[in-house]
């Protein structure tokens, strides 16, 4: 990833959580201290995703006991992230913007990666700012785990290794 223009930080083994002092702020592209960083342990990887001029949009999975709030749930076939994804852009009268670099996440979720020459800010934990219930976004201020990586859960797969669509509008 480093080789290819994208800043890389470690994360801890097994986990989501950085493994430097100062996490995605951390993120590099020198392959001198990727190798230092690497070389002590096996961790799995983080890109910082507004230096990489990247916004993730992050389409989970309900977690149990926590089912979509109405009125996303009372829509037929409504489900998950993928779902709201997919009536939103109905609604906008806008393709689903699949085509792009894809992860599976091991919770079942999906990473959609977008380019972007303006990285929005990360939507993470703040439902007012976020597309939609169980969608969150990666820009700005954040990052996400990427493949190979894995936690207790399993590991990141790459679905769709294509190259990056630019960001909807």
């Amino acid at each position: 990833l480093a080789a290819h223009g994208t800043p890389v930080f470690p994360l801890a083994v097994g986990a989501k959580t950085p493994a430097t002092p100062n996490g995605f702020k951390d993120a590099t592209t020198d392959p001198a201290q990727i190798e230092t960083w690497w070389a002590r342990r096996p961790l799995n990887v983080g890109i910082a995703t507004g230096p990489a001029g990247l916004l993730v949009i992050d389409l989970d999975v309900p977690k149990p006991g926590k089912p979509l709030p109405a009125p996303w749930a009372d829509l037929p076939g409504v489900r998950d992230g993928a779902d709201v994804l997919a009536v939103l852009a109905e609604r906008a009268s806008r393709p689903l913007p699949f085509d792009t670099r894809t992860v599976l996440t091991p919770s079942g979720g999906t990473h959609l990666y977008f380019a972007t020459e303006h990285p929005l800010a990360s939507t993470t934990g703040t439902a007012s700012r976020g597309l939609g219930p169980l969608i969150d976004t990666r820009g700005a201020g954040g990052y996400v785990v990427a493949p190979p990586s894995r936690t207790a859960a399993g590991g990141y797969l790459t679905v769709h290794p294509g190259p990056l669509a630019p960001l909807p509008d």
